[in-house]
């Protein structure tokens, strides 16, 4: 199961985050694994855990599960400018949360377009993620994300790509920067790293070779180990 250490201690940091008491991060690495391979056995596919709180306001959380297939994608991604502005950083910065309507809202909208993903900006204009994805763009040799201060998710993919890539680093993105000649890589921990080929109907830079995306793509396939829990 790629990243299941990664996947338990984020969804443990998040339940602390929004006031829940998580489970023991090893049995949730353990479940992630248990039923993956219930489901596909050796084969591919997708578990989705969440914690949600007990009955009656217990705040002891609760492991719920969802499996499904992975679908065929391109390698090189569609998006829309999702028009509606980023609420910004919720009380628990980075946090996943389940049933957000305006994440829902934005990839209703980049389906219903014919794209693969929706981009989110600011009301300031600045870029903060994808409706399904935390992007990464290649500016000047540095390759730039959002600050999780702007409202991103703290994606498991991204926390890679800043932990292990050296030019990897948070800052500002201006929309605008994304017309220029720099590349625009989607990561996501299920999908791995794509190239975003076209934004609201117009072609963006390919990049070098080998590309951002490539190397991106491959180092989140590779599966890199977690770095060692912080000792209480």
């Amino acid at each position: 199961m790629r990243h299941a250490v990664r996947h338990a201690r984020r969804l443990r940091r998040d339940a602390l985050a929004l006031g829940l008491v998580p489970p023991d991060e090893r049995a949730v690495s353990d479940a992630l694994v248990d039923i993956g391979r219930a489901a596909f056995g050796e084969g591919a596919g997708i578990v989705r855990l969440a914690l949600r709180p007990g009955p009656g306001g217990d705040r002891r959380a609760r492991l719920a599960a969802q499996t499904r297939a992975i679908g065929a994608e391109a390698r090189a991604w569609r998006a829309i400018t999702w028009p509606e502005a980023h609420p910004g950083a919720a009380d628990a910065a980075g946090a996943k949360r389940e049933g957000v309507a305006f994440y829902g809202r934005a990839r209703d909208g980049a389906q219903r377009a014919g794209v693969d993903d929706a981009l989110l900006a600011s009301a300031e204009g600045l870029l903060v993620e994808g409706a399904r994805t935390s992007v990464f763009v290649a500016v000047r040799g540095a390759l730039l994300t959002p600050p999780v201060a702007r409202g991103a998710v703290a994606g498991i993919a991204r926390e890679i790509v800043l932990e292990t890539v050296r030019e990897a680093r948070e800052e500002d993105v201006p929309m605008v920067a994304l017309a220029g000649p720099s590349e625009v890589v989607l990561v996501n921990a299920v999908r791995g790293a794509v190239r975003l080929a076209w934004l609201d109907g117009r072609p963006l830079a390919a990049g070098s070779e080998p590309s951002w995306t490539t190397r991106l793509d491959d180092l989140l396939r590779s599966d890199p180990p977690a770095p060692a829990a912080p000792t209480r």
